[in-house]
């Protein structure tokens, strides 16, 4: 039995114990999905996170759950019921017994709903990540996109009356532009579906060689920045005047003449275009910059959708922030998601709905 010593003094830990294998869990890959809470202050995080949990599986029940649901009792079930005298209910000798199975379903349907959500607890600063552990389960932004649409027709007063924020992330990546656009394009090609990004000829290479950027030397910059931690101001000016740019050019094209706009409006069914904006957050690193997701965005998007920052139809959320494990260990990882109705969402804020009720 071989014994490791904590960072703590005079303790030791069994390297096959349980504290070890919870701190193996409790690392985010880039294949894992989740959502983002944040309570209305540092004392209720805990009821928070409980109320949670507890409205996702209300809510939210799992496929097992929802088919037995449907199903209901069986046939053969009903017959047994009907053949025995006086409603009795007889048991069988053994482990095939009737209540041992009811037992056995019950444990197992506990387990799943258990550990359908893992939260991990301060990963970010203020906030908590409630992990998906089932690969199956729904995408977070379609139940985010749920639970917002509950507050906004106040079908429910005082929807998560403990929370202040609520933010999905359907994917996790290293901030770096090469895993960024391996994680993004197969998200954007389920959202956007008259984009560039689903032609044939597009690819990972492809998008390099349009962005000027050779796939070698992002991979020595991703080498060089890992553990660079600065400040974003430089690039927020930047981008700040790039949204200027986009502002003017929606107020160019809205007072161009209506002889000019005819053509483009017959070219689409509907008459008009999908719309679609860049949420954009980062904290504590550079290595991957607003404008660098806005030319991967519209290489990626083209001219067949156009940009509403006010009222878009799509939003594009990336969030970019600093990770903190329970081994003392930081790293800094990239969320992704797109959300539809971002305006009814209030920047994802549900404690203003509970204000106003």
């Amino acid at each position: 039995m071989e014994y490791k010593k904590t960072k703590r003094t005079n303790q030791y830990i069994f390297e096959g114990s349980r504290h070890q294998a919870k701190r193996q869990k409790i690392n985010v890959n880039a294949e894992c999905k989740g959502i983002l809470i944040s309570t209305l202050s540092p004392k209720r995080t805990n009821i928070g996170i409980k109320e949670f949990l507890n409205f996702l599986k209300v809510h939210f029940p799992s496929e097992a759950d929802e088919a037995s649901v449907k199903q209901g009792p069986s046939k053969e079930d009903h017959q047994k019921e009907e053949n025995k005298p006086n409603g009795e209910q007889a048991e069988q000798e053994g482990e095939g017994g009737r209540m041992e199975k009811q037992l056995k379903d019950e444990i197992k349907k506990e387990n799943m709903e258990y550990n359908r959500f893992a939260p991990l607890r301060n990963i970010v600063k203020n906030f908590t990540f409630i992990k998906f552990n089932n690969v199956t389960e729904k995408n977070p932004s379609d139940m985010v996109q749920q639970i917002f649409v509950l507050a906004h027709n106040k079908k429910e007063k005082y929807i998560l009356r403990h929370l202040c924020k609520i933010i999905p992330l359907d994917c996790i990546c290293k901030p770096h532009l090469s895993p960024f656009i391996k994680a993004i394009l197969p998200v954007l090609k389920g959202n956007f579906p008259e984009g560039t990004c689903v032609k044939e000829n597009f690819t990972f290479g492809h998008l390099f060689k349009l962005m000027n950027v050779s796939a070698e030397e992002e991979e020595k910059k991703e080498g060089e920045e890992e553990g660079d931690k600065v400040g974003d101001k430089e690039g927020d000016k930047e981008d700040d005047k790039k949204e200027d740019q986009t502002k003017d050019d929606q107020k160019m094209e809205e007072n161009k003449p209506k002889e000019e706009t005819a053509p483009s409006e017959d070219k689409n069914a509907n008459g008009k275009k999908v719309s679609w904006a860049l949420i954009y957050k980062c904290s504590n690193t550079k290595t991957l910059m607003k404008k660098d997701v806005l030319t991967v965005l519209d290489n990626c998007i083209g001219s067949n959708y156009s940009v509403n920052l006010s009222n878009p139809d799509l939003a594009v959320v990336v969030y970019v922030t600093e990770v903190r494990f329970a081994c003392l260990k930081k790293e800094i990882m990239c969320g992704i998601s797109i959300v539809k109705g971002y305006e009814k969402t209030r920047k994802f804020n549900i404690a203003a709905f509970n204000e106003d009720s």
